[in-house]
């Protein structure tokens, strides 16, 4: 996905050589300085330099394009709040496509790996409503799938993971769509073992818990593996809850629908 932001931005950016303006092209060189830092992942320079180029050209008719990737640089320093105000300020900012929709994509991330599921969920659909070629749909439908899944409406994340398999059946995507759809709760899993008797010594350590485990065949790596798994939940944040008693127990967890 970074590389079709990188050839969309780049592509709008080049409309400013030729017969630009000695502004035009300070700004231009101002961008491409910025955008070297962020491609060679020195975050923080990167973040700086889209910061000088804001205050030097608040009114440039690439600001979007500017807040969006400054946006992305304060991700990767962890400065999560600050990135939310930036890819809002792109969209803000009259942001053209492909920006607008990528600005909409990286407001849903945020959601999404934060577990607000429903917020995610809006953001993704405004994206996908009339999606630009750059846009990795079958990610994004997958992403979409597990929100709904994590808010326990099952049958409306089949339709999405069955939407992947129609369309891009070969990719990864696809092979996780596979593994989820028809679900109807999570569980929890304490271990995958490639012997029968590692899964039965950690089934006696979770019934001596008090818990009540099972063991299911799962694949793992191409092995066929037995995972010792405890509940079922109709939401995640139900089974989130059973695994915190499960570790707080001393076990490994792992949620899975």
């Amino acid at each position: 996905m970074q590389r079709a932001l990188t050839f969309a931005v780049l592509a709008g950016m080049s409309l400013l050589a030729g017969c630009a303006t000695a502004n035009q092209r300070g700004e231009r060189s101002a961008f491409d300085d910025a955008f070297a830092a962020f491609e060679a992942g020195h975050w923080q320079r990167a973040c700086d330099g889209f910061t000088r180029h804001l205050r030097s050209y608040p009114t440039a008719p690439t600001r979007a394009e500017v807040y969006y990737y400054r946006g992305q640089a304060l991700v990767h320093l962890k400065r999560r709040s600050e990135a939310m105000g930036d890819f809002q300020r792109a969209i803000g900012a009259e942001a053209r496509q492909p920006i607008l929709d990528f600005a909409r994509v990286a407001i849903g991330n945020l959601y999404y790996e934060e577990g607000h599921d429903a917020r995610a969920i809006e953001w993704y659909a405004q994206a996908v409503a009339e999606p630009v070629p750059q846009l990795p749909l079958d990610m994004l439908a997958l992403r979409v799938a597990v929100s709904l899944q994590r808010l326990g409406r099952w049958p409306s994340a089949d339709k999405y993971l069955q939407y992947i398999l129609d369309n891009f059946p070969a990719s990864p995507a696809a092979a996780e769509a596979r593994r989820r759809i028809h679900a109807v709760s999570f569980t929890v899993q304490t271990g995958a073992y490639a012997t029968a008797a590692a899964a039965q010594h950690e089934m006696s350590r979770l019934l001596a818990a008090g818990f009540q485990p099972r063991v299911v065949p799962v694949n793992g790596g191409g092995q066929r593996l037995s995972a010792v798994q405890v509940g079922r939940a109709p939401t995640y944040a139900e089974a989130q809850a059973l695994a915190q008693r499960l570790t707080s127990a001393g076990f490994s967890t792992l949620v899975v629908p």
